[in-house]
């Protein structure tokens, strides 16, 4: 009986002696339901992705200047971080997305920036989405097809400040209507744009159109600098765009071939054409460049047609090329006015590995002014490099 209670207390000395095994804890959740790369926020029902990017660039100058009296501009380069914060959360009126996007830079000056790119904050119900925040707007179609885009062409590519509805109706159709800040496409102060876009995606490719009802500036005061200025009130109240944009996805080539060919016309709406006067001077009352508000207030209009093609040699080698050509008129206070410009860049890029962009690319543009005869040229060529990691 000793030797039976003796055995006892052994044995349970001995299993305290042990070591206790904790149970396993998941302190990182995966969220499958939204893709790759999200997790849960420990005691939130949102999920969190984290991404970012690593660019770097250099630039030439215009290859045209001959000007050798400033120090930085031969080229120019920079190193930009990028940060990615995406959520989404599952509740009871929708799916709730936010997407803010920070950057930071240091440049061929020495000199370093901080800024906020995108930002905004999606609900998608049952019946439709809406957007609040900044994002790229709906009316901008094809905006090029070559890694980088050192020359400017007449491609509208802008975020703005909008609320915008959504709805897709199935089988590839969708449509949109927004209400932007006027002030991202050079209009006045504390007014809205109206935008609108209708398009269909299908697999041999895509098609969309889009409109704009847009607020130019008020009134202004442009000229060049130790010339003659123009100043007075907008030729027009309102201005307005239109765009057409064709995708069409040429896999039977090679995969991930695409050709895209799109239309815009614009009255007293320079931003959706990407047109401004600064190719010519062109400054406001501040010095700053005049942009597409000085075209606005001269009433200019006009149309702008752009192209882009893209061919993969293989699945890391690619080449692109794109184009556009704009011309634009006006007649403010009686003087005959007219603009041209056409551009053209192209692009070799190497994607060695998913998210990682190595590419070189060379562009030339004519920009072409005459006002009542007399006619001023303006050429620019550029040439540059970018190694890019996306992750």
């Amino acid at each position: 009986m000793l030797a039976t209670a003796g055995a006892a207390v052994a044995t349970s000395a001995s299993a305290a002696d042990l070591p206790v095994v904790a149970e396993p804890v998941d302190y990182v959740q995966v969220c499958d339901a939204y893709g790759a790369g999200f997790f849960k926020i420990p005691g939130k029902d949102t999920c969190l992705k984290i991404g970012g990017r690593i660019r770097t660039q250099i630039v030439s100058d215009n290859l045209n200047d001959n000007d050798d009296t400033t120090k930085y501009e031969d080229y120019s380069a920079y190193a930009r971080g990028y940060l990615y914060l995406t959520s989404m959360t599952d509740t009871e009126i929708g799916l709730i997305r936010t997407v803010t996007e920070f950057n930071g830079t240091w440049d061929q000056k020495a000199g370093s920036s901080v800024g906020v790119d995108d930002v905004y904050l999606q609900i998608s119900g049952n019946t439709a989405d809406i957007l609040i925040g900044r994002e790229s707007s709906i009316f901008d179609g094809f905006t090029g097809a070559v890694d980088m885009g050192i020359i400017d062409r007449n491609l509208s590519d802008k975020s703005t400040l909008q609320v915008t509805l959504m709805k897709s109706f199935g089988n590839g159709v969708s449509a949109a209507l927004s209400v932007e800040d006027s002030s991202y496409r050079a209009g006045d102060k504390n007014s809205a744009n109206f935008v609108g876009m209708l398009g269909i995606s299908q697999g041999w490719g895509s098609f969309e159109v889009a409109g704009a009802l847009h607020n130019p500036i008020d009134n202004g005061a442009f000229g060049i600098p130790g010339g003659a200025g123009v100043a007075g009130k907008a030729e027009n109240d309102y201005g307005y765009a239109v765009r057409g944009t064709a995708t069409f996805n040429l896999d039977m080539i090679a995969p991930g071939d695409a050709f895209v060919f799109q239309a815009a016309y614009a009255d007293s709406a320079a931003s959706y054409l990407n047109a401004n006067a600064d190719d010519f001077g062109f400054v406001d009352v501040n010095g700053k460049k005049a942009g597409a508000a000085f075209l606005d207030m001269l009433g200019a209009k006009g149309y702008a047609l752009g192209a882009g093609f893209s061919h993969y040699w293989t699945p890391e080698i690619a080449t692109s090329i794109d184009g556009s050509y704009a011309s634009l008129t006006s007649d403010f206070l009686g003087s005959d006015i007219d603009w041209d410009r056409w551009a053209v860049d192209a692009s070799i890029g190497w994607y060695p590995v998913s998210g990682m962009v190595v590419a070189l690319e060379a562009g030339f543009a004519n920009s072409d002014l005459e006002v009542d005869g007399d006619s001023v040229d303006f050429d620019e060529a550029k040439v540059g490099a970018r190694v890019q990691y996306t992750f």
